[in-house]
């Protein structure tokens, strides 16, 4: 939603909300946007409608937001749109983008709700947007699971790919809150916190990644990057399992179960 922002701040006075960032996220904002810090519990939802003065377009991205919220929101008087990858609730929004494999029929909305739909409306920050310079690959393997990764998959498939003794460099992605093992970082190369160029670079110079199904796999695809990707949360399968039929990357399946 940043990448949002930061295609339409030109044009609108953009203003950014989300719960308690931290100071990585809030370098980023400021380099987009002004923004406003919420709270992370149930008060931020009352706290952003009594922000609105009824004349906005708002952007909501998340998945706790419900058809009621949304109508509170439409009865202020604001224009509404969701960013939505999940489509499981009825939609009021004037406009809903959804940059995966999914077709119209697939939402329940309301008549006059416009669809933004595939990856012609994929929500990508600037310097993947950038035409590929073709540049020499390295011998680098990237490995990213998400800013918090609660299920360790770093530190597993890290493991597996040592065990498997993969002749590539490993460079793992760590968000603030990645677990992994004193062992294993001591054997691979550790980035955290990049830029949107930073991070553009990496993908466009390393031999392949090891990815999820979420916008850093778009991100990946964007520099040409080889992928292995699977999936670990639910608004991640279907868009995976539609997507392997395309056959553009290597499937690895629910990467709960995933082995050696």
């Amino acid at each position: 939603s940043l990448a949002l922002a930061d295609m339409l701040k030109e044009d609108f006075d953009c203003l950014f909300y989300t719960q308690e960032p931290s100071e990585y996220q809030k370098r980023e904002m400021e380099a987009v946007c002004p923004f406003s810090e919420l709270p992370a519990d149930g008060t931020r939802f009352e706290l952003f409608l009594n922000q609105l003065e009824g004349d906005e377009i708002v952007v909501l991205d998340n998945y706790f937001y419900t058809t009621d919220y949304q109508k509170r929101i439409k009865e202020k008087g604001c224009k509404l749109v969701c960013i939505d990858d999940m489509h499981d609730k009825h939609y009021v929004a004037d406009a809903v983008v959804n940059h995966g494999p999914v077709t119209p029929e697939e939402f329940d909305c309301e008549p006059y709700t416009k669809l933004a739909l595939g990856s012609d409306y994929v929500l990508l920050r600037k310097p993947f947007l950038q035409p590929l310079q073709n540049r020499p690959r390295n011998n680098s393997v990237v490995v990213n699971f998400g800013g918090a990764d609660p299920r360790h998959l770093t530190e597993k498939v890290t493991s597996m790919l040592f065990e498997l003794n993969a002749p590539y460099n490993i460079i793992t992605i760590l968000g603030d809150n990645t677990y992994l093992s004193e062992e294993n970082r001591k054997e691979v190369t550790i980035v955290k916190n990049l830029t949107a160029l930073q991070m553009a670079d990496l993908f466009e110079t390393s031999a392949f990644g090891i990815l999820p199904g979420s916008t850093v796999s778009m991100e990946a695809a964007s520099r040409g990057l080889p992928l292995m990707i699977g999936y670990f949360v639910d608004n991640q399968e279907e868009c995976y399992m539609k997507s392997v039929k395309k056959g553009s990357f290597i499937p690895l399946g629910y990467l709960q179960d995933l082995t050696v």
